[in-house]
């Protein structure tokens, strides 16, 4: 007569398909990615069954013991996971808390298991950025699965700041930013085009497109001065605008010498930058501006063109312009 064999745990939590709803949906009135994930073994092992898991998971990620789940107050998941909870449901709150690692404040999410189906879960979690968001879902399952058994080919802190990098990277411009915030604060749904800063507002006939600042209504002329910084601060002067006084050089020397005849601190930054890429601060030495130039010229578009602007720096609140 031979013995069972107690099952032991392993890292069998895997995503069986994915998708994202970008409007309402069965599961919300906004957007949200449906993860179906299978537990494998795991069915068997909830968390308060996993020696050291919880403990282990925490000090990966603390700001999980902010997430209120079911319970409706701080701490809540916490108690879900010493009491046992299905690795399934961790996943989701794992996911979560990776999008706010990235500056994005995601907190809402369910985890349902699928119908007849044993082992299989439906993970839905929040996004603000889709790519983002599966990433985060990616992520999720294999810390969980490497915090059951160790993956020695897995370093999870050398993941997160690539996790992070690629947020930052896909995040979108200042100006772009505030447009969306002033749609959804408006109730205007919108939709990302692409990985850049092409944005569809609104839907059918009242739709419209923006890029950045500009709109399908932008004439390209405005593009093309405002796309010239130089030049663009010359017609401010000319319509009487207040602009800080500046000139644009070619040479590092020429740079220190303009920073000293405008006086400091004064503010460097490239030509064809965008995004506030380059701009560099609070420049108060001759030393700074030679050490910002260096900075600033790996960031400029056109690594060909080494112009770069000089002026004073002026302090105030911040102010964009539609």
């Amino acid at each position: 007569m031979t013995e069972s064999v107690a099952p032991t745990p392993h890292p069998d939590l895997k995503i069986i398909s994915s998708r994202v709803f970008r409007g309402p949906n069965i599961w919300h009135y906004e957007p949200a990615i449906q993860l179906v994930v299978d537990l494998g073994v795991l069915e068997d092992f909830p968390t308060n069954k996993l020696p050291g898991f919880t403990d282990a998971l925490l000090e990966r990620l603390p700001g999980l013991v902010n997430h209120t789940c079911s319970r409706g107050r701080r701490g809540g998941f916490v108690e879900r996971l010493h009491e046992g909870t299905w690795v399934g449901h961790v996943a989701e709150h794992v996911a979560l808390q990776l999008q706010q690692a990235v500056g994005h404040d995601m907190r809402r999410g369910k985890t349902r298991q699928v119908k007849g189906e044993r082992g299989r879960y439906n993970v839905i979690y929040a996004y603000y950025d889709e790519s983002v968001g599966l990433a985060a879902g990616e992520l999720a399952v294999r810390l969980v699965n490497h915090l059951i058994v160790p993956d020695p080919g897995f370093d999870f802190d050398e993941a997160l700041e690539r996790f992070i990098v690629r947020g930052e990277r896909t995040a979108f411009g200042p100006s772009t930013q505030a447009i969306v915030e002033e749609a959804v604060s408006r109730d205007i749904p919108y939709l990302r085009l692409n990985s850049a800063s092409l944005v569809q507002l609104g839907q059918g006939v009242h739709q419209k497109r923006i890029r950045a600042t500009m709109t399908s209504q932008t004439p390209s002329v405005a593009v093309d001065i405002a796309s010239n910084k130089e030049l663009t601060l010359s017609l401010l002067a000319a319509a009487g605008l207040p602009v800080p006084r500046s000139q644009s050089v070619r040479t590092l020397d020429d740079a220190v010498r303009l920073a000293n005849r405008i006086g400091y601190p004064v503010v460097l930054k490239p030509l064809d930058g965008n995004h506030g890429r380059g701009v560099m601060l609070d420049l108060r030495s001759d030393a700074d501006v030679r050490r910002a130039s260096a900075s600033s010229r790996h960031r400029r578009r056109r690594t060909d063109d080494q112009s770069a602007g000089c002026e004073d720096e002026c302090r105030s609140p911040p102010w964009r312009w539609p």
